[in-house]
């Protein structure tokens, strides 16, 4: 059975929300820009025409890493008893490389809040999250119309996500959790188990203390 109900149901719903915050950075004084330009050149004559696309690459993640350190910062803020363990949590945050939309902000961001409140909350973090569900789903409906109950899995795990709201994913989760809560929460398992990854955990914590000499895991070594 396939639907045509207003959940999120294309790559072009990812595509269409994204996260801008004014930017406060100070401006760079001329000669520092000048003497980037310099070594950008410089680096780009030696590595020929892939020096733009290692450059982006980079870019996009020292990016992710911000957002990620920001993400962290904000989950200590909501557990303070567990901002050690929030602190050492950051080889946790990286994105799915199977699922392109993992790399735009909003999304990133989501699938870092759901594992850092886990770790909070001493669950398991290898289970897939709500947003990389939400980009799974939007992969496959590229490929397949979804069934009724798999868009109510869009739906609910969208919500779940904290992305953007929307009045359409609202009220047609409203209408699939009515009529097919005990299958989307199937799907829900299912999707979860097979976009777990084995590795994400976190191991034994070992702290110098540099970031921190009160921290817990430095008093204990």
């Amino acid at each position: 059975m396939t639907t045509t109900d207003p959940a999120p149901h294309s790559a072009s719903d990812l595509d269409t929300h994204t996260t801008c915050e004014p930017d406060t950075t100070p401006p760079l004084p001329a000669s520092v820009i000048a003497g980037s330009d310099r070594l950008l050149g410089a680096m780009g004559d030696l590595l020929g025409n892939d020096a733009a696309e290692i450059f982006s690459l980079m870019e996009d993640v020292f990016e992710r890493i911000r957002w990620a350190d920001e993400e962290i910062e904000n989950a200590r803020a909501r557990h303070p008893q567990h901002a050690d363990k929030l602190w050492h949590s950051n080889m946790l945050l990286t994105p799915n490389p199977g699922l392109e939309s993992m790399k735009k902000e909003f999304v990133f961001r989501a699938h870092c809040r759901e594992l850092l409140d886990r770790v909070a909350a001493g669950e398991d973090t290898r289970p897939g999250t709500a947003a990389e569900i939400c980009c799974a789903m939007s992969d496959t409906s590229l490929l397949s119309p979804l069934t009724s109950a798999a868009s109510g899995l869009y739906a609910r795990m969208w919500r779940a996500a904290g992305f953007p709201e929307l009045d359409e994913v609202t009220e047609a989760s409203h209408h699939h959790e009515a009529l097919e809560k005990a299958a989307i929460d199937g799907h829900e398992q299912d999707a979860r188990r097979e976009l777990a990854i084995p590795d994400r955990r976190l191991g034994d914590i070992e702290c110098d203390g540099l970031h921190n000499d009160a921290c817990i895991y430095a008093q204990a070594d």
